[in-house]
């Protein structure tokens, strides 16, 4: 023990990059396959995943593999040394002349395509449907969303900066970023949709951590709230009948209390949490299923994705990430009859889709399934 906690000691967190894609690919992978694993190893259960798929050995061995022939990948000196002899046009410093017209620009492209998605019915999760979300045009709001999102990452990058060179500028700039973080929390949340409440806390993060500083008690303050807040307020929106099985019968034998959810808030926030995360089950359910391999199939839909809108392509194929309903009926880990969850086959498990064990394999050593 005592060892275990000098050499734990010696570890220099400040010189941790949790951000960087390795590190952050490996902590995201580990949580999405091992964590429920474990944690049922342990004796921890969880309601929404059935028993027998808690712990996938067979997906949590091909997931292993990936995971070393990732390592061996990532110590690899060729990639780092190809990348040296390719011209870098990113690496100039901003001009902070232009950056207030620049953020301008993106904010109100973001704003238009949220006022376009309301007004046409297309607002996620609310369940209405018009002749615009049929049409040609939708698919390019999704991807003019990212406008909003490139709009707040240049207002945390401009008021961290400024804050850490001592520009006073940086009080305007703080009100600007945390305006716009408070503007997407707002449109978020009736939505249901957790990753979109996520994706501008991630950012946040990721330009606090890269301009000010590294400091991880933000991160855990965060993570804690996506865990006891939005993932919970996400599938209790989503799926209200979630919420039956969380009621504590009354000794009398009569109705249960109103207390009782709040008893089981801190049961209920980790059950959606963990059920949530837990793609080993979708990883064994692809493995436990097998259908004829796709040869790349799935990568040339999702080449598509990047190529012509369908104002010009009519009749684009959709990538399974696109069809994520269908998919996971067909690989059995929804319910009947849910037609809103959307489920994605996971990088690694894309791979198995494609080329078997040997595509996760390649996939890996080349850093992309971890």
């Amino acid at each position: 023990m005592k060892t275990f906690y000098k050499f734990f000691n010696k570890i220099n967190f400040s010189d941790l990059d949790l951000f960087s894609l390795g590190s952050s690919a490996v902590v995201y992978y580990f949580i999405i396959f091992y964590l429920m694993p474990i944690l049922a190893l342990l004796g921890v259960s969880i309601k929404f995943v059935p028993a027998s798929s808690v712990i996938p050995y067979k997906a949590l061995g091909y997931a292993t593999v990936g995971l070393i022939f990732f390592i061996i990948g990532y110590f690899n000196k060729f990639p780092i040394l190809a990348g040296r002899k390719l011209p870098n046009n990113l690496g100039r410093e901003w001009d902070f002349s232009r950056v207030s017209w620049v953020f301008g620009i993106t904010f109100l492209f973001g704003l238009i395509i949220k006022a376009t998605r309301i007004l046409s019915g297309g607002y996620y999760h609310m369940k209405v449907s018009s002749f615009f979300l049929q049409g040609p045009f939708y698919s390019l709001i999704g991807t003019l969303d990212w406008m909003s999102y490139i709009a707040l990452a240049i207002a945390f990058i401009v008021y961290f900066q400024f804050k850490r060179i001592g520009d006073t500028r940086y009080k305007i700039w703080r009100f600007i970023a945390w305006g716009s973080l408070s503007l997407e929390m707002f449109y978020a949340l009736p939505s249901c949709g957790r990753m979109a409440i996520i994706t501008p806390l991630i950012i946040y993060l990721i330009v606090r951590w890269y301009i000010l500083e590294r400091n991880f008690w933000n991160i855990f303050l965060v993570v804690g709230m996506v865990v006891l807040f939005i993932f919970p307020v996400g599938n209790a929106c989503r799926h209200p009948q979630a919420l039956m099985g969380y009621q504590i019968t009354s000794m009398a034998g009569g109705e249960s209390p109103p207390i009782s959810l709040v008893l089981n808030s801190g049961r209920f926030a980790t059950d959606s949490f963990l059920s949530r995360i837990n793609q080993s089950v979708i990883l064994a359910a692809i493995i436990n299923n097998p259908q004829p391999l796709e040869y790349g199939k799935s990568f040339k839909e999702i080449m598509f994705v990047f190529g012509p809108p369908r104002s010009i392509w009519k009749d684009k194929p959709l990538s399974i990430n696109a069809s994520g309903n269908e998919f996971g009926h067909r690989i059995g880990v929804l319910g009947e009859n849910d037609r809103i969850t959307g489920v994605g086959p996971t990088m690694v498990g894309d791979w198995f889709i494609n080329f078997g064990l040997a595509g996760v394999i390649f996939d890996a050593f080349n850093g992309n399934a971890f």
